[in-house]
């Protein structure tokens, strides 16, 4: 968490998940396991915001392989 804003927090957290998600992400400590598993949302959101901004960017392709008509 170096370099980052990080505030105590109090919340209420399911034990069970937690503990599945500290394994998951063999993380050290319970904070290290929420502050991953946050990093995880962002970039997945990340991820889909740029597919959304791609989606439909393709249809100049070139099908030099004669393979686009298969996929759907």
């Amino acid at each position: 968490m170096a370099g980052r804003s990080a505030k105590r927090k109090n919340i209420l957290i399911d034990q069970n998940k937690l503990t599945q998600v500290q394994r998951l992400l063999n993380a050290r400590t319970e904070t290290e396991a929420v502050d991953q598993a946050l990093d995880q949302c962002l970039f997945g959101e990340e991820v889909m915001a740029a597919l959304r901004e791609s989606a439909g960017k393709g249809k100049a392709v070139e099908d030099v392989f004669g393979n686009l008509g298969n996929l759907g």
